[in-house]
């Protein structure tokens, strides 16, 4: 096979590669742009919410921000479904990008086959037999010279092998961050209407309870103020897995006035983490299938730090609980591994053992003691820089905790970001 015939076959197949990629584009860029107008619309919301914050609580003013506050969280629900399309249409693309790899691979490693037979047939070949079968002394030195090219080929062939399978692998690394991507909208989008439901019950028990009173309202503002049952509200999800919402306050006040965020803004951030990691703790129990093993569920670089992080506490790897990965009709989207109150994966949790050992003054800080989780995530936060305590500064750490980067603009981030100030607000009027 002529290396003009093998290229412009592997050109028919790469080529509709290109293609899906710039309709991708396309697509993504449609979508970012309605994410875009979206955002400011809720920039707009938000910066009504804050002036009314800054108002003297009146009846007409809370229900201002209650009504702006309902608007924002349904224009992020609404951001967030763009989102999830849009990572479903990407997951889709992706899918497809394997298939045409793995068929390239497939003709690739064809080609190979059929240099290994040509080099093989020859190989048998007497050196003096093949010489007198020429007529010509040049047909002899064109055969060499062919013989030469074969080698050549399968040289070629071989690293190109190498390359589209590094290829594949990517493709397919990409596709399961893709997946867990999607599990986290979805849990986010959930948490953000479980937010909607709760505002708009908060406006409606307002308005039942004042009938449009001012001085009934005052009474109800008096009422909440250090009401332990509207941080029970707040805190639902870390009560459900195992932090009372004495323990949330205690120790989101320890550690967040040790390394000097807000507490508020700390207890928000632990009940977002632990909504959103709906599966906190459900796999790798004692009698779990072999499906939710740590080995299963975790991406392979939290392999040795789950292995040195259990061995440390004294704990048996096999049956220390950690957070499930997301599953759609029984099929795993992206990682588990999270561990903890705090949610941290046992890569990120090595760097921060020992300031937090040191920080609580034990041997080894365990990301499943609540003091330890709350400090690690504090510890977090203000590396971050929650420390300035503004509203951009909480914004940005929240996003770093996130997803790592301060400046993320995606739907899922700004939605992230803003479900944790919204929840701090309502925390910091009852601490």
């Amino acid at each position: 096979m002529r290396k003009t015939t093998i290229f412009f076959i592997i050109f028919a197949l790469i080529w509709p590669l290109f293609s899906i990629g710039a309709t991708t584009q396309e697509e993504i860029d449609v979508r970012n742009k309605q994410i875009e107008e979206i955002q400011r619309q809720i920039d707009a919301y938000q910066t009504q919410i804050d002036e009314n914050s800054a108002k003297a609580r009146t009846l007409s003013v809370e229900i201002s921000r209650l009504n702006a506050q309902v608007n924002k969280i349904q224009l992020e629900i609404k951001s967030l479904g763009i989102a999830i399309d849009q990572t479903n249409f990407e997951i889709q693309d992706t899918q497809k990008g394997i298939q045409i790899a793995t068929d390239e691979l497939g003709l690739h490693k064809e080609v190979l086959a059929k240099y290994m037979r040509i080099l093989y047939e020859l190989d048998k070949e007497n050196l003096t037999r093949v010489l007198l079968s020429n007529a010509k002394l040049s047909d002899f030195f064109n055969n060499l010279k062919n013989l030469g090219d074969i080698q050549d080929n399968l040289q070629t062939t071989i690293v190109s092998i190498k390359d589209l399978k590094a290829d594949l692998e990517q493709k397919e690394s990409n596709l399961q961050d893709k997946r867990s991507e999607l599990g986290q909208l979805k849990s986010l989008q959930e948490s953000e209407r479980a937010d909607l439901s709760q505002a708009k019950k908060q406006k409606d028990t307002i308005l039942k309870e004042t009938k449009g009173q001012e001085a009934k309202f005052q009474q109800l503002v008096k009422q909440s103020q250090q009401d332990i049952a509207r941080i029970r509200e707040q805190v639902s999800y870390l009560i459900q897995n195992g932090v009372t919402v004495e323990e949330a306050i205690k120790f989101g006040q320890l550690a967040a006035i040790r390394v000097g965020i807000r507490p508020a803004f700390l207890i928000a951030m632990l009940e977002v983490e632990s909504k959103i990691g709906i599966n906190v703790g459900r796999c790798n129990r004692a009698g779990d299938p072999p499906e939710k093993s740590w080995r299963v569920i975790m991406n392979s670089r939290d392999f040795e730090p789950f292995a040195a992080i259990t061995s440390a506490l004294g704990l048996n790897i096999d049956t220390t609980p950690v957070s499930c990965p997301q599953y759609v009709n029984g099929r795993q989207y992206g990682w588990g591994g999270a561990m903890g109150p705090a949610q941290f994966i046992p890569s990120t949790w090595m760097g921060y053992t020992a300031q937090v050992a040191q920080l609580v003054g034990r041997l080894a800080a365990s990301p499943w003691n609540i003091e330890d989780a709350f400090m690690a995530a504090a510890v977090k936060l203000a590396n971050a820089g929650a420390t300035a305590k503004t509203r951009t500064a909480e914004i940005a750490a929240s996003k770093a905790y996130y997803s790592g980067k301060s400046t993320c603009k995606t739907a899922q981030c700004n939605s992230y970001a803003n479900t944790v100030q919204n929840k701090a607000a309502i925390i910091e009027q009852s601490l």
